[in-house]
């Protein structure tokens, strides 16, 4: 599978260079909140307890440059539309949500995993020579059922051991499908060599979820729809801390930088451009 090679690549690019990437991408411009999360209301807003932690070295997202975003579009990734943020614990009933599916590649220093739980959040981490993303997002119910149509223990059982290429210490792979009594059925595998049809079928749509989610910077930020106030901290897309010091009109935030003597002013609709979330490990 040609093309499952090729994506793999892209992304451990991606990753490699992700700080210069993510600090030289120009503003995007935020989506209407009902285009952005459709069962939520415009004015919606949340405070800072709603804002994700930042990992040490965090990053916002991979902007891919243009020359790639030209190659991409000629591929299918699956639309982030109709998701919603993934804000607090999404408990089920007082409970941790159970896993569906977990997808994780190693190749090289880079570390990519994508996983699915009951309810339609999905978590993803990557790790890498250049700064770690964590991030998550809430699926609509009929996008979580395509992926789950896809992949499953029965798809995943159908493909045989041995038309796998066995994974090597720098090269590994798996890919895991829950039932509903949580057993669970695995393939492990060499994310580089080639693919049979029955896996590639299953693994094509994960690897375009992560390639969405790297991208993105607005629902899966959980800074896009936060309304500051005086005191609270945030970390920003160059990895300082930044404390809001004026909110004037609920429309323009003052922040100043806690390492340095640097003001900024940002319109609130605008902060998810620049600011990742909380400091947490990243004030270290």
């Amino acid at each position: 599978m040609r093309r499952s090679i090729l994506c793999f690549a892209l992304m451990i690019a991606l990753v490699a260079t992700l700080p210069a990437a993510a600090q030289s991408q120009p503003p995007q411009t935020l989506p209407e909140t009902r285009d952005l999360q459709p069962d939520r209301p415009q004015d919606a807003m949340h405070d800072i307890t709603m804002v994700d932690a930042v990992p040490l070295g965090g990053a916002i997202a991979i902007p891919l440059p243009a020359r790639e975003r030209r190659k991409q579009a000629k591929l299918d990734v699956p639309e982030l539309a109709g998701c919603r943020q993934a804000l607090g614990t999404q408990r089920i009933d007082g409970r941790l949500p159970r896993p569906l599916v977990d997808f994780n590649i190693n190749v090289a220093a880079v570390y990519q995993r994508l996983s699915i739980f009951e309810g339609g959040l999905v978590v993803v981490e990557v790790r890498g020579t250049g700064g770690t993303i964590r991030k998550k997002v809430v699926l609509p119910p009929d996008a979580l059922q395509n992926y789950l149509h896809v992949i499953s223990p029965q798809a995943l059982a159908s493909v045989r051991d041995g038309d796998l290429t066995k994974p090597r210490d720098t090269q590994r792979a798996l890919l895991r499908a829950y039932d509903a009594q949580q057993s669970f059925v695995e393939k492990q595998f060499d994310p580089i060599g080639t693919l049979p049809k029955g896996l590639a079928d299953q693994i094509v749509p994960m690897q375009d979820l992560l390639r969405a989610i790297y991208q993105d910077r607005t629902v899966t930020n959980s800074v896009a729809g936060y309304m500051p106030k005086v005191g609270d901290q945030l970390v920003g897309d160059d990895r300082k801390v930044y404390k809001v010091t004026r909110v004037v009109n609920d429309k323009i935030v003052e922040l100043h930088c806690t390492s340095q003597p640097t003001i900024i002013y940002v319109d609130v609709k605008d902060l998810y451009n620049y600011f990742i979330g909380t400091p947490g490990a990243a004030s270290r």
